[in-house]
């Protein structure tokens, strides 16, 4: 398996911070140099950019282009590799005890299975049909509620990360939002799963590569009243229905 980690040139401490987590584990991850959004010129965040929709009705920040372009990074990378899957979790973590056995290969992964995320907030959850057992004891379930947000780390194969490319070469929504939500065609054409256990744990601050603070534009009443975003939050909902309880377990961490 490929494993790599984001990382922003400037942050030399968390670097030194990961490499320490990673000899603790036995792993070696491929540092990604992340793409810091403030430093894009308007060109080049036009090139990228494509018109919002009704899936994502805000506009795009500086750094959610850095985000969503550092991962586009990783995908290639994991293209090149050759590996049937890879990994990318970004540099503001603590990996658990778990994590060594998990992404020291890919046998464990099922041939059906696209993207599994290894980190969301939530430990409680709720999901779609019946968790997928795995031969390493885990488990493997569709997440429905809370939404699954979030690319703190995730495991992608070689050919989902050649399509997520394909269909990422102007963006008008965060990476989160284009891999993990309803509103956005990947996850529908792909099979997004959740591992059943989370081998990742933040550290005291989030990551600056795509630091998102709190909102300062207005909310487009417009785009929300759009009755094509009727139809879509109404076709959500009822994907949302009929689902069932789940906990996610904590892995071990030595913080």
């Amino acid at each position: 398996m490929f494993r790599c980690v984001i990382n922003l040139d400037s942050s030399v401490d968390r670097w030194i911070k990961f490499q320490e987590e990673q000899k603790r584990i036995g792993l070696e991850f491929e540092r990604i140099s992340a793409v810091y959004g403030r430093d894009l010129t308007d060109e080049q965040l036009a090139a990228v950019s494509k018109p919002r929709g009704v899936g994502y009705v805000y506009p795009m920040t500086p750094p959610e282009y850095g985000c969503f372009l550092s991962h586009r990074k990783a995908w290639q990378r994991i293209v090149e590799s050759g590996e049937r899957w890879g990994a990318i979790v970004e540099d503001d973590v603590y990996l658990a005890d778990e994590l060594s056995d998990l992404l020291s290969s890919d046998d464990w992964l099922p041939e059906d299975a696209d993207v599994v995320q290894i980190w969301s907030a939530a430990l409680k959850i709720r999901i779609k049909g019946s968790p997928v057992p795995l031969k390493n004891g885990y488990e493997l379930v569709k997440q429905c509620k809370p939404s699954s947000f979030g690319t703190v780390g995730y495991l992608i194969s070689r050919e989902a990360a050649q399509r997520a490319l394909d269909g990422s070469q102007r963006m008008n929504c965060p990476v989160d939002y284009y891999l993990f939500s309803p509103w956005f065609p990947f996850v529908r054409k792909n099979q997004v799963f959740r591992l059943s256990i989370r081998p990742l744990a933040l550290t005291s601050a989030p990551s600056e590569i795509g630091l998102r603070k709190k909102r300062q534009f207005k909310r487009p009443i417009l785009r929300q009243l759009n009755p094509v975003r009727w139809f879509g939050q109404i076709r959500i909902s009822f994907g949302k229905m009929f689902s069932t309880p789940f906990e996610v377990k904590e892995g071990t961490f030595h913080r």
